[in-house]
């Protein structure tokens, strides 16, 4: 027997014997008399070969305590679907430990940090494409979120006025909603068509059920992770994306916010800063603010329509205006400054209102996934 073979048995033996102790310690005080005694039996006999290193015999006296071993602790049945279940469970267990505990997955529902995190857009399209079929429509949805959706008439009636509904645009038939996506051009009641779905009809309009008001692809919003443990240990800082909790801001009711929902906003404000706009730029304690890089891209970036806009009827509803924030607190301003609900209107949002900062976009796959900035 050369040495391999040897180095093999040696580890053979010590593996048996170890099968056949962990059975011992499991089943013994439950297990048959006989099955016991055999079990102990083939160990010794194992032990003894071992001992005096009989080669030949060891292969044999391996396979009899393994043997035995099963016999005194017999497989469950369904075994593998029970071990696959046990890893399920516990993947889930973590998975919610770090959701409760450490990261949050975030989906960005409404349009008010575009460009830099996109919330559900959509884009002129009328009838379906071969994408737009199965198998294809499938793997759209699934990496890029994108899909292709048309809006029909539920009944028949004249077209309403296209009013605001939840977190978009509805068409109203007889005062019934139906929701398309549509949006405005910065600063602009006239509506972006690069940017919105294809109308088919317009207020005034007589229609029937089933027929076509609108159509366009679809694209969900950007979904992010967040850290909740960073600001147990640092300060939040300028220029932070920040989740927090719109439950604790004051007055909420005012401005028709709901109180078990989640915002998402780029921290502009901190504690004491008497904060302003002027000349579309973000002025602290009467400084512009120029870093984080974000904040310069922000007035620079033609895609951001020029920087931040004071808003009539917001407490920066001028040039002139200035907002204070308290010891405790922070203010937060969307990135799109021409349809956002932010600090402008509502105010600071206090210090335990924070979530946590957003950090990556895991889904869709498209140019926003990644860190998050």
């Amino acid at each position: 027997m050369n040495f391999f073979e040897k180095h093999r048995l040696k580890r053979a033996v010590r593996e048996c014997r170890q099968m056949v102790r962990l059975a011992l310690a499991m089943r013994e005080d439950v297990a048959s008399p006989a099955a016991v005694d055999a079990a102990r039996e083939a160990d010794a006999k194992l032990r003894a070969a071992w001992s005096v290193r009989e080669w030949p015999a060891l292969e044999g006296a391996c396979e009899r305590a393994a043997e035995a071993a099963q016999a005194l602790m017999p497989p469950r049945p369904g075994a593998k679907w029970r071990e696959n279940i046990e890893v399920l469970v516990v993947a889930l267990s973590l998975a919610m430990a770090c959701k409760c505990y450490f990261i949050q997955p975030f989906k960005i529902p409404t349009g008010s940090m575009q460009p830099t995190l996109n919330g559900i857009i959509a884009h002129p399209q009328t009838g379906r494409t071969w994408s737009d079929r199965f198998p294809i429509s499938w793997v759209k949805i699934a990496l890029f979120g994108e899909y292709y959706q048309e809006v029909r008439a539920q009944r028949d009636g004249r077209v309403g006025d296209i009013r605001r509904w939840g977190d978009q645009e509805a068409l109203f038939i007889e005062g019934v909603p139906h929701p398309v996506r549509l949006t405005q051009k910065p600063g602009s009641a006239e509506l972006d068509e690069e940017k919105s779905m294809t109308l088919h009809v317009k207020p005034g309009d007589h229609v029937q059920k089933g027929q076509l008001l609108a159509s366009g692809r679809v694209v969900r919003g950007d979904q992010v992770l967040v850290d909740k443990v960073r600001y147990h240990f640092a300060r939040p800082e300028r220029g932070d994306i920040i989740v927090f909790d719109t439950g604790p801001i004051p007055g909420r009711e005012l401005w028709r916010i709901p109180g078990d929902t989640f915002y998402i906003k780029r921290l502009a404000g901190l504690a004491g800063e008497k904060i302003a706009i002027r000349g579309r730029k973000l002025v602290a304690d009467g400084e512009p603010v120029e870093t984080p890089h974000a904040f310069a891209r922000l007035s620079e970036d033609p895609a951001y329509n020029g920087g931040y806009v004071p808003w009539p009827g917001s407490r920066l509803s001028t040039e002139d205006s200035v907002l204070e924030v308290g010891g405790d607190e922070f203010l937060p301003l969307g990135d799109n400054t021409f349809s956002s609900q932010d600090g402008r209107f509502f105010g600071p949002v206090p210090e335990k209102a924070l979530v946590g900062p957003a950090f990556f976009v895991y889904w869709p796959f498209g140019p926003h996934w990644g860190r998050v900035e």
